[in-house]
């Protein structure tokens, strides 16, 4: 099969790696503004290798008539402001796409990739490889037996703006500068979605919020968030607070969950879940490695363009609509 990169940056390498793990015999084409990232490994760190030689990568010109190339699916992985263009390219072109988060950076953009989706066929998917995070899913089953005695949900997120990758100085990064989307809220925006995922039945009532640049970061955009969601269904209320920041240090990623009986809390940092429910107390350790998730993220799509079936609903464009309409009130606030 044939793939185009838009951008290599690190998430492009990383998923460059990945799709050749899964296959050597497709053919490579990229589309690069920029050749300021160098060569990377799993942990971002710098290697010394040609990534246009390892991997036979045909550099192309244009997103234009892209059709001459036959093009089975493109890989967006740009600064984020620059999502939205590069979808309305493929898509008008009828290419199957996979995106990274978030799809754009505006409610003017969204409205307009929402009307394009609507009379489209094309495989899409965005990147939000938490989805494959085991821990993750083990709270979506583990959800289905406890929801009734749920109560609230706590979710934070920090980690320092300057750990992201160590190879760039943190303030040219897409993360730091408002002309690139990016910000506290967009960045992360992971965890709106999971918080979508696993709580798939209900529906957001209320939400409220602040977003402050607190740190003493050099950048132009927020680096701290305080949101409150209130989930409903037919049969119950749950609260939902989650917590952003850029300056967290050591980095912390957990989820807690209060119900009437205990409280279960995920580490996603640590891959543990410690739960103390009615008075016992368990620990459950996950076995993993941080790119386990991403290679199933992209093999999950690679099966979707070789079978040409379209992905789960969960991890589709449309269903990401409401995750950055959600994100992009809350950058309102």
């Amino acid at each position: 099969m044939n793939f185009l990169f838009i951008g290599l940056g690190s998430i492009g390498q990383r998923h460059l790696r990945n799709l050749y793990k899964i296959s050597k015999n497709d053919k490579i084409y990229a589309y690069r503004r920029k050749f300021s990232t160098p060569s990377l490994n799993n942990k971002n760190k710098k290697i010394n290798i040609d990534l246009i030689k390892k991997y036979k990568i045909n550099l192309i010109k244009s997103l234009s008539n892209l059709k001459k190339y036959k093009i089975n699916a493109a890989f967006i992985c740009t600064p984020s402001s620059k999502h939205a263009e590069e979808i309305i390219q493929l898509a008008k072109q009828n290419i199957n796409f996979f995106v990274e988060k978030p799809i754009c950076t505006s409610k003017k953009d969204l409205k307009k990739i929402k009307n394009l989706m609507k009379n489209k066929k094309i495989i899409t998917m965005v990147g939000y490889q938490l989805k494959f995070n085991p821990i993750i899913n083990f709270l979506k089953k583990k959800l289905i037996k406890i929801e009734k005695n749920l109560n609230f949900v706590q979710i934070n997120h920090g980690e320092s703006l300057k750990n992201f990758h160590p190879y760039e100085n943190y303030k040219i990064s897409y993360a730091s500068n408002k002309k690139l989307g990016g910000g506290v809220i967009l960045t992360q925006i992971h965890e709106f979605d999971y918080m979508r995922y696993l709580f798939k039945n209900f529906r957001v009532k209320k939400l409220l919020g602040i977003n402050l640049k607190l740190s003493n970061l050099k950048i132009d955009v927020e680096d701290t968030v305080s949101s409150v969601f209130c989930l409903e269904n037919s049969y119950k209320k749950i609260i939902c607070n989650i917590n952003l920041n850029y300056y967290e240090n050591p980095k912390n990623r957990t989820i807690k969950l209060i119900l009437n009986n205990g409280v279960i809390v995920a580490d996603l940092n640590k891959n543990l879940i410690h739960q103390n429910i009615n008075g016992k107390k368990s620990k459950i350790k996950f076995r993993f490695q941080k790119n386990e998730i991403f290679l199933k993220e992209i093999s999950y799509f690679y099966n979707c363009i070789k079978n040409k079936i379209k992905p789960d609903f969960n991890y589709s464009i449309l269903n990401d609509f409401k995750t950055v309409d959600l994100s992009l009130k809350l950058k309102s606030y």
